[in-house]
């Protein structure tokens, strides 16, 4: 590993000018991605690259909560509540309609799970459509091209894209796995990707991006209103998951009155009532962020609550592969769409579900535990 390049990366953190947050957005997105999404990741020679979709949602996602917030939140210096005078981020007037849609229905966690799952109001879709070709622009016209420039001297000399974009049309389809396909690619080095992979949550964590974004969106705020606590809180929002956990309860109970019982994903013993089931997250939520179908498998309330934050060992994984796969296939004959939806950009890279797709899914979250373990360094888990 080449430590160079986590040095080079904090220098540019430290020393490159900022006058918005994008540097801060740009660079936490693309830790998140190199640690999380191997399965999308494509090498040439000493580069390697990953859908530009994926930095969009992860933007998407980011500044939400932001643009949300009851009282204006600067992202740019000098940006005021007037967008039509002065300094403004270039995409935050395409996100007041979208915001504005969700706000009395759910909010983000609505939105999130119109997005995943394909199911925005055909209202709303040229608004998002608009949204999302204005987020990519400024991904790729401004942070990537101007990031580490003080050193280098040369544009897009840390990040970069493949010319020309796909275009996205105005009947283009509205869901994650079509943004993600359809959106082009980006990439980096080799090198600093595996820092990323290795020492990212040094790097993104509160003591470094995620504190200098907010350090500097309330030092761009000249009202008082905005704090540093304020806005790390704002920037840690995830969608909520009751909603999906819901939908998994729903699925199994349903399966639970066909079958008169369910086995516990990881002891292997029965529940024997829907009372006694929990709805496990496989891969933690609050390690992996994710509330996808195949990440939702029923446990004992009291092996969950045994379990909590901790990462299934590899034994463990391999011992209960036939029982993780069997809950895959009645998630999947049960909802077909959305765990299609839901798998085929988590865990199999965009590929379309073949006859081996539950080996290939399988061996993809058995190489995600890994990494949480031996590179992340979180706790293994048995019964």
């Amino acid at each position: 590993m080449d430590l160079a390049q986590y040095r080079r990366i904090n220098t540019i953190i430290e020393r490159d000018s900022a006058d918005a947050t994008y540097k801060y957005a740009l660079l936490r997105g693309v830790i998140e991605i190199c640690q999380q999404a191997s399965h999308l990741r494509e090498e040439d020679g000493d580069a390697v690259s990953f859908p530009l979709g994926l930095l969009v949602e992860k933007w998407l996602l980011y500044y939400y909560p932001i643009f949300a917030a009851p009282a204006f939140i600067p992202q740019k210096n000098g940006e005021t509540p007037d967008q039509d005078t002065g300094k403004v981020v270039s995409f935050r007037k395409h996100f007041v309609p979208v915001i504005d849609y969700y706000r009395d229905r759910g909010g983000i966690s609505v939105f999130y799970s119109d997005y995943a799952h394909g199911t925005m109001p055909a209202e709303i879709r040229p608004a998002f459509r608009a949204l999302v070709k204005a987020v990519r622009k400024t991904i790729t016209e401004m942070p990537m091209k101007h990031l580490g420039y003080s050193q280098s001297k040369e544009h897009y000399s840390v990040f970069d894209y493949n010319r020309p974009l796909y275009r996205l049309s105005g009947d283009s389809p509205v869901d994650r796995a079509s943004l993600i396909e359809n959106s082009g690619r980006f990439s980096l080095s080799r090198d600093l990707c595996t820092v990323f992979e290795h020492f990212g949550g040094f790097i993104s964590g509160e003591e470094c991006l995620l504190k200098k974004w907010a350090e500097f969106s309330a030092a761009a705020d000249k009202t008082g209103t905005v704090t540093e606590e304020g806005m790390l809180s704002l920037l840690t929002k995830t969608p909520t998951t009751e909603r999906a956990i819901a939908d998994a309860r729903t699925i199994y109970r349903s399966i639970f009155e066909e079958e008169g019982t369910l086995t516990c994903v990881w002891s292997g013993r029965a529940i024997s009532s829907p009372e006694a089931m929990h709805i496990d997250h496989v891969l933690p939520f609050s390690v992996w962020k994710n509330n996808d179908l195949w990440n939702l498998l029923p446990a004992l309330d009291f092996i969950n609550t045994r379990k909590r934050d901790r990462i299934p060992d590899p034994s463990l994984l391999e011992s209960r592969r036939d029982c993780i796969i069997g809950y895959w296939d009645l998630l999947h004959d049960h909802a077909p769409r959305p765990f299609e939806r839901e798998i085929t950009v988590s865990l199999l890279g965009l590929e379309a579900p073949k006859s081996d797709w539950q080996d290939r899914a399988f061996d993809h979250l058995a190489e995600k535990c890994a990494y949480l373990i031996h590179v992340r360094g979180y706790a293994a888990w048995t019964p």
